[in-house]
């Protein structure tokens, strides 16, 4: 599923017909992503790279993107939790001029943006000695951004850096285990039998952004 989605916005933004200036093409970002909160991991220390790579037609990106989530946080299962998906970004307003500060760190334009996109978590936080989080080694996420994007070069390249903020929602699962989130002894068998539900994380991005 998740590679026709991919042909499916890479096909779709090749036939957007746009100005020269924005042309498009291939784009890259990498940098760090950090949970600002995050239910489905409590007490973890959610912080990694991320990395992006997408085709730009005009004001519009299609990416594919991943994210080593427990890179200074080891304490998982496996092989750690990842971040696996796809997104769609848009510029709603860019301002175009330099704008220098002090005579130097001088920008050529400035955008704000806005993405959804979906995904899969791979790996689960080991929460305590017989705990886990998520339930499930993978569970899907949907998710929705919004940021600023600095540019200090915009022809022949656009590169620069962005600032972004990420909602997500994942569903929690059934696991009575993993979704106590303390001593599940003290609870009623009834009450960890039910514990569907959905967990929601706010995470920070700081990207550099090089490329189309």
């Amino acid at each position: 599923m998740l590679k026709v989605v991919v042909a499916a916005s890479i096909l779709t933004l090749s036939t957007i017909a746009v100005p020269r200036a924005d042309a498009g093409g291939p784009t890259m970002r990498f940098g760090l992503t950090g949970a600002l909160d995050d239910q489905g991991a409590p007490g973890k220390w959610e912080l990694g790279p991320a990395v992006g790579l997408g085709l730009r037609g005009g004001p519009f990106v299609g990416e594919v993107e991943w994210a080593y989530l427990s890179f200074f946080d080891p304490d998982t299962t496996g092989s750690g939790v990842h971040r696996l998906g796809v997104s769609l970004r848009a510029d709603i307003l860019r301002q175009y001029g330099t704008h220098c500060l002090f005579h130097g760190g001088c920008t050529m334009a400035q955008s704000l943006w806005v993405e959804a996109g979906a995904g899969e978590r791979i790996g689960q936080w080991q929460l305590d000695a017989i705990h886990v989080a998520p339930a499930n080694t993978t569970s899907p996420e949907a998710h929705v951004s919004v940021g600023i994007e600095v540019n200090n070069q915009i022809y022949p390249m656009r590169n620069g850096f962005q600032l972004g903020v990420r909602f997500a929602i994942a569903p929690r699962g059934s696991d009575p285990m993993a979704a106590c989130r303390g001593d599940c002894t003290a609870m009623p068998p009834s009450a960890n039998a039910n514990n569907g539900g959905y967990d929601g994380s706010v995470l920070l991005e700081w990207m550099f952004l090089v490329g189309n």
